[in-house]
Order: structure tokens, then sequence, then C-alpha cells
């Protein structure tokens, strides 16, 4: 019964200190139990056996608590990323519909060339945000612009004899 108490202590200290370096030091949201829950499926999947009662536990519980520690981590990461990304797109949407906006109403447009931009007003939408501090990146615009073609935002109406005179039409979502 000792050796199966001490196996229980060596499980508990093992937990313990790799969901302090993990979970607590990069200041993420997981519980100890779903921390633990995650580490003992992983265990049991890949050798077979229970943690407690392995004689191997050591060694495996260590490189399988690294495993999953890393892997949360880099979860908050991306979703952290995905999160600043969506903010990003969130405003460049605001900040051309300003921009089609004032442009229709400068020049008198109506349906569709009031919903019709080119490739280098996206610049010069940028360099305003950019200018005013609404974003930190100068060139944040731009590569979003392109992602935001391929997810359908934008439909190129016309490519002009350089790629920043293609005109693109802004789809209303």
């Amino acid at each position: 019964m000792d050796d199966i108490q001490e196996q229980i202590s060596l499980y508990e200290a093992i937990i313990e200190v790799n969901y302090e370096y993990w979970i607590t030091e990069n200041e993420l949201d997981v519980e100890v139990e779903d921390f633990r829950l995650q580490v003992d499926l992983r265990y049991r999947l890949r050798f077979q056996t229970f943690p407690v009662g392995d004689e191997h536990i050591e060694a495996r519980m260590d490189e399988i608590c690294d495993e999953v520690g890393e892997e949360l981590v880099t979860n908050e990461i991306t979703s952290q990323e995905n999160e600043e990304s969506n903010k990003l797109k969130e405003r460049f949407l605001k900040s051309v519909e300003i921009f089609l906006r004032q442009k229709s109403e400068a020049y008198e447009q109506s349906y569709p060339q009031n919903r019709r931009l080119k490739r280098k007003d996206i610049k010069i939408i940028q360099k305003i945000d950019f200018l005013t501090d609404v974003i930190d990146d100068k060139n944040a615009y731009v590569d979003i612009f392109d992602e935001m073609v391929e997810e359908g935002y934008f439909r190129l109406v016309e490519p002009g004899g350089h790629e920043k005179h293609d005109i693109f039409h802004v789809v209303e979502v």
C-alpha cells in the first residue's frame, strides 16, 4: 500500500509542478482538473495503462504534461491572434465604409459606383488610419485586404493596367 501512496503523491506532484509551469505562468484560463483530465487521457491512450501503477510514471508523465501544456499555450496564442485579426478586419471594414461614403458624397456617385474602390485606395485608408493611431502597423490593411478578397468580402470587377488600379466591388455582407 505504501508503493501506491508514493506513486499517487508523485503523480500529484508532477501534475502540480507542470500545471504551475504551463498554466499559471502563462496565465491561461484552465482549471487543474481539466489539465489533469487531458494528461490522464493522453497517458492512457498512449501507454495503455493508468499513470498510477506504471513503473515509468516519472518520465512518461513529464512528457505528456509537456505535450498538453504546449498545446494549451499554442491554442491560447492562436486564439488571441485570431481575435486580434478579427478586430483589425472589423476596423478595416468600418474604414472602408467611411471612405466609400465620403467618396460617394464628394463625387455624387450612386450604386454600383459607390461600392467600388481601387487597390490603391486601400493604401490611402491604411495611411489615414495609421497617422491617426487607429492601427499600429503601417502595412496592416494591405495583407488583410488580400485575405478578405479570397474570403469574398471584395470582388475584383476590373483588372487595371497595374495591380494598384484593380477595381473591386465591396460585397455587402
